[in-house]
């Protein structure tokens, strides 16, 4: 049996979804975010994250904990939007001490949708952080700055207003001692379209 790629199987999906996808733009229309109809969905999302940092010899680390994101986000078409959200990056243990912190994001969108609240998209954009973070062998204290985040994601329509999400993003955040590192996630959760 022959295995299917990747590359066949989104070849596949923008296959089934552009007939879709062309019927929905023909009468879409641009929105902005100051007007009635932008702001359309909200959600919570959680799972696992990895804090990319350097361990100190001779100490203990884990650099994987649990991450949490609540968003909201409109669209300017069936293909574009824009999302908002608030962060808890999580708790890793780093030189026998704790490196932590929240952020907030705002990224752009760009997806096809594939039907009636499903969807798959690409996310590039900005992440404000603030870490803090103490132990031996580390630049210890606070720090917080912006950084670029990106991502992809999917989500399947359960209703019309509810569907299931799955993001896995990327953060570069400030870390004590003018340091930027890497936190990836894979987030699973629920979004709520009220539009």
């Amino acid at each position: 049996m022959k295995s299917i790629s990747a590359a066949t199987l989104l070849a596949l999906g923008l296959g089934v979804a552009a007939p879709s996808f062309a019927q929905q733009t023909q009468t879409d229309t641009w929105r902005m975010p100051y007007e009635r109809g932008f702001w359309g969905h909200a959600g919570v999302s959680a799972g696992p994250s990895r804090l990319h940092a350097d361990c100190p010899s001779g100490t203990s680390c884990d650099d994987k904990d649990y991450m949490f994101r609540a968003y909201a986000g409109g669209r300017f078409n069936n293909a574009i939007g824009l999302e908002l959200g608030v962060l808890n990056f999580g708790k890793y243990q780093r030189g026998g001490g704790d490196t932590d912190g929240w952020g907030a994001d705002i990224a752009l969108i760009a997806g096809i949708p594939i039907g009636a609240n499903t969807a798959i998209f690409g996310k590039l954009g900005a992440v404000y952080a603030r870490m803090e973070a103490d132990g031996a062998g580390i630049d210890t204290g606070k720090e917080r700055g912006f950084g670029p985040r990106i991502g992809i994601g999917g989500q399947v329509g359960l209703t019309k207003e509810w569907a299931i999400r799955a993001d896995l993003d990327r953060y570069h955040v400030p870390l004590p001692g003018d340091k930027k590192e890497n936190i990836d996630s894979f987030m699973l959760g629920v979004q709520y379209t009220f539009r």
